[in-house]
């Protein structure tokens, strides 16, 4: 890995949405993940007489991290920066995108190489061990790699672990949340990442569902059968039901959905949900329920 005189240089790291599988990827399950164009953290890095971080002191403490799990860099005269409108504390990866972006920039900075994979496992590891947030790899490995992403986690992770699918492959998807930020994601992690140490029954069994789920998932998405992967994301979310505390906000924003003909599932730990439409025509009354309800919504572009 050879390394080069800092170049100014800024990263865009889009959101994400969890399809399937999440939260089993932290306990070596599976994942499907999308990467959604419609919010992104932009992180900047710039040359500087000394080591600087403009930002806030969470995300310092995220721009820190990251530049931590970079030893190979020749100097540390930098400065790094963000912005995000990426929707805060509501399950769509804006904390994982600060760091994957960090990392990207500060290589793409100093003329550095890492494959996706690698990216993916110093972002978890910035994260999940250096500022202990209970944490998965789907985030990063999705962020790092973009588009529509299969994982296997239950092996080795890395490149042989992923595989790439045709975003067209989707049905029409819509995306709604809550604008009132909820709690930290590590909350509820927490709870069942207990529960699974004391070798809980039903957190077990759960975990054990979330990876024929993603398999089916994808079977269904390679046929063409959209009414499965519906069922396979409404699965999701009441498999994870059965197991995760959750708010009444939340169990609100699938209720809505579900009531409208959608298939619903969380994106990630609460506040935000992903679903299924049946076709793009259902989702203007949808839109309406949420709204009605103080939710937003849209209709997501995928990010390649």
């Amino acid at each position: 890995m050879s390394a080069e005189s800092l170049q100014p240089t800024s990263v865009r790291i889009h959101a994400r949405a969890g399809l399937l599988g999440n939260p089993s990827d932290v306990y070596g399950g599976k994942a499907l993940a999308v990467s959604l164009a419609d919010w992104s953290a932009v992180v900047r890095l710039e040359p500087s007489d000394e080591l600087r971080f403009d930002a806030a002191p969470d995300g310092r403490k995220l721009l820190e991290a990251a530049l931590g799990r970079l030893p190979e860099l020749p100097h540390r005269r930098l400065a790094l920066s963000f912005e995000s409108d990426i929707p805060r504390q509501v399950g769509l990866a804006g904390s994982s995108a600060i760091v994957v972006g960090a990392l990207r920039a500060l290589c793409r900075g100093f003329g550095l190489e890492l494959h996706p994979a690698e990216l993916a496992e110093r972002a978890l590891a910035a994260e999940a061990e250096d500022l202990g947030i209970v944490a998965g790899p789907m985030d990063r490995v999705i962020q790092a790699y973009g588009g529509l992403v299969a994982m296997d986690f239950r092996g080795p992770r890395g490149p042989d672990a992923y595989r790439r699918l045709d975003p067209q492959l989707l049905p029409p998807l819509f995306v709604a949340w809550d604008p009132e930020p909820g709690e930290v994601s590590g909350v509820p992690h927490a709870a069942v990442r207990e529960r699974w140490r004391r070798g809980d029954p039903a957190v077990r069994e759960a975990m054990a569902i979330f990876p024929k789920l993603v398999d089916e998932g994808v079977t269904c998405l390679e046929r063409g059968d959209l009414d499965g992967f519906r069922h396979c994301v409404d699965r999701s979310f009441d498999t994870r039901a059965a197991i995760w505390p959750l708010r009444e906000r939340d169990v609100e924003l699938v209720r809505i959905g579900r009531a409208q003909g959608a298939a619903v599932k969380f994106c990630g730990s609460g506040g935000a949900v992903v679903g299924v439409l049946r076709s793009p025509d259902a989702y203007p009354p949808l839109a309406r329920a949420y709204a009605d309800a103080g939710f937003r919504s849209l209709v997501p572009t995928v990010a390649p």
